[in-house]
């Protein structure tokens, strides 16, 4: 703990003598040095450079360090018994008197009650503020005859001495010295208190993001903290205690010489744009300074986007990576590589694929491994909203906007996204208003409510997806040529699984895993279903598979005949496909086949009815008038 120093500048010996005693009997800790007037102040000033904690003095010499140092400092009071005393002494030396001392101590004493207690009808009182107006009062008393002269300061009286007229001191009280020090002693504890407080304050102004100069009344600068430094690029110690004409800094001068207080003001420093406020200090409707604090528009923005995040985007997550994506086939692997380096990118990704392929999963993957991927993923099909209400998802709407508003308002999509990607699926259901309204935003990185006036900054990247023709929709006028070039930055084309048709065994193996679990029992699907299973086009891709697995799974029983029951789904996946296609080619009712044996001769007939049919199995037995097992039987060698 920092220790306390108390220090006495005493302008006579008797008080130095008397300090000494007191302090030893009172065990109280004080340092004392001998000197008066200019040599006093001298002093004065050494032990405030050294730290001292208070002064402690009498008389004049008292009075002028008091208007020369910064640190506090007591006065020892002479009572008015110290003075009754001194004049009472005078009346042996004339009965001409003049009391002197400084115009601060004129209201102090009561010296009119001073003057009836002695009856000293002749006593004169002389009150100065300088050392040049007391000799020039020294000079009045003089010509008018006074014989002695009271004072409490050495000086005056070898003035009067100078003159011919005698002196006599008046002497603090043991009383007096006592009340100084106490006077010392609270002061140093209400100092340490404020300092207490002041470093506290310091503490959180120096270790706050945001810039923060004060200035007092006078001009001076009494706070410069850390991140002060940083945008200025100026050391606190080379700013702090100079008057703000002096920086070397031209922005910090106009900004203090302004009266009226300004917020929102923005400048750039050093390549930063920086946002500034300035703020006067009015103590009793008088200022008493001004605070200017400001902060990085950067910081200011990355703090927004982490507010969004953990007001609003709390499980707005990505769920999926790239090691989600089943497939070893040379187009899988194709995709997944062009799609990791569009993940690399901040640009605007267009995804195209049927319905099913897995569009979805792979916009999750970009931003999986994309530099936002801390940031929010936040994803909404386009079809699934009704058109009207599309608009206020997207750009969110203020409190009574429109009819059934949400009190509050709501915040859209594009703000929860802010600092992560929006993922909009089905983009060719939005309406040509949304369009535009959609190709604003992506151009102005900027949204504005329904029904409100505030223009919200959003960083989003937007990855959009459709199981359209986007070019081609253009051209029907369904589609905006703007917003298609604006979104068509870079494309990924995902493969239907009819055309990676190695990649579904593995992914029949993955979803009977998936969906098997923990239940037991279930056999392995045989390589010839699975061969089968590879031949069919899968129209509704990866999802028409996973749904066909789980309901196998589902459906299949410990030591049953499963293998009927996977010839009973694959009659239903064609049975859904095309009811109005004949069995037959729409050329007519015949068929072409070589000459031979004549179960090579049925065995084309099937073959070619089948490979040329739409229609399911079942349709086809009958129509062959043979089983379904039997017509399973001589299709499952086809490769």
């Amino acid at each position: 703990m920092r220790k306390t120093r108390i220090v006495l500048i005493s302008p006579l010996p008797e008080v130095t003598r008397l300090s000494q005693q007191i302090s030893r009997e009172q065990n109280f800790e004080l340092e004392i040095v001998e000197a008066f007037l200019d040599k006093g102040v001298e002093a004065g000033k050494r032990f405030e450079q050294s730290g001292a904690d208070v002064i402690i003095s009498r008389g004049p010499t008292g009075v002028l360090l008091k208007k020369e140092l910064s640190i506090p400092v007591v006065l020892i009071q002479m009572t008015n018994f110290d003075i009754i005393r001194a004049l009472y002494q005078a009346r042996q030396f004339g009965r001409k008197i003049a009391y002197f001392d400084h115009v601060k101590c004129k209201e102090i004493y009561d010296f009119k009650m001073i003057g009836e207690i002695l009856s000293l009808d002749n006593l004169r009182f002389f009150f100065y503020r300088d050392e040049r107006e007391l000799e020039a009062q020294i000079q009045i008393a003089q010509d008018e005859g006074v014989e002695v002269i009271v004072a409490s300061g050495i000086c005056i009286l070898r003035m009067a001495k100078k003159r011919g007229m005698e002196g006599v001191m008046v002497f603090s009280s043991r009383e007096a010295i006592i009340e100084a020090l106490q006077w010392a002693q609270d002061v140093v504890r209400i100092r340490e208190k404020d300092r207490e407080k002041a470093e506290f304050l310091k503490t959180i102004i120096d270790h706050t993001y945001t810039g923060v100069i004060a200035v007092d009344k006078k001009g001076t600068v009494t706070h410069f903290n850390p991140s002060a430094e940083e945008v200025f690029k100026v050391s606190n110690k080379d700013v702090v205690g100079k008057k703000v004409e002096n920086l070397p800094i031209p922005l910090l001068k106009i900004f203090f010489q302004a009266s009226a207080e300004g917020k929102g003001e923005v400048h750039k420093i050093g390549g930063k744009q920086i946002l500034f406020h300035r703020i006067p200090i009015y103590i009793d409707n008088e200022i008493h300074g001004t605070v200017i604090t400001f902060q990085s528009v950067h910081k200011i923005q990355n703090l927004e986007a982490t507010i969004r995040k953990k007001l609003h985007t709390s499980g707005l997550v990505s769920r999926y990576t790239f090691n989600h994506l089943i497939g070893s086939s040379t187009e899988m692997e194709k995709t997944v590589t062009r799609a990791r380096k569009f993940a690399a990118s901040d640009s605007t990704v267009l995804i195209i694929g049927e319905s099913g392929t897995g569009k979805e999963l792979f916009a999750h993957s970009i931003h999986g491994e994309s530099l936002r991927r801390e940031g929010p993923f936040v994803a909404i099909n386009c079809a699934s909203i009704p058109k009207e209400l599309l608009e206020s998802e997207l750009f969110g709407y203020e409190e009574g906007s429109f009819t059934g508003a949400k009190k509050g308002g709501k915040t859209g999509l594009f703000e929860l996204a802010h600092g992560g990607t929006l993922f909009l699926d089905e983009i060719s259901e939005l309406s040509l208003p949304l369009q535009l309204n959609l190709l604003r935003v992506l151009q102005e990185k900027v949204v504005r409510r329904i029904g409100g006036e505030r223009i919200i900054p959003v960083d989003v990247r937007v990855i959009a997806a459709t199981n359209r023709f986007l070019a081609g929709e253009v051209k029907k006028g369904n589609f905006r040529e703007d917003l298609f070039f604006r979104l068509n930055v870079l494309n990924l084309h995902i493969p239907p699984l009819r055309q990676r048709r190695g990649d579904i065994p593995v992914l029949i193996e993955h979803f009977c895993r998936k969906y098997r679990g923990n239940k037991s029992g279930n056999e392995e699907i045989p390589r010839s279903i699975i061969r089968y299973l590879c031949e069919y086009d899968w129209p509704g891709n990866v999802r028409e598979l996973e749904n066909f697995i789980e309901k196998y799974v589902f459906l299949s029983e410990e030591g049953a005949d499963n293998f009927r029951l996977i010839e009973e789904l694959v009659d239903e996946l064609y049975r859904y496909r095309d009811d109005e296609q004949d069995l037959v080619p729409a050329g007519g009712q015949y068929l072409t086949i070589d000459v031979g044996k004549m179960e090579d001769m049925e065995q084309q007939i099937i073959e070619k009815l089948y490979k040329q049919s739409k229609r399911d199995k079942k349709d086809l037995a009958r129509q062959l008038g043979i089983s379904r097992t039997t017509l399973w039987k001589k299709l499952k060698n086809i490769d």
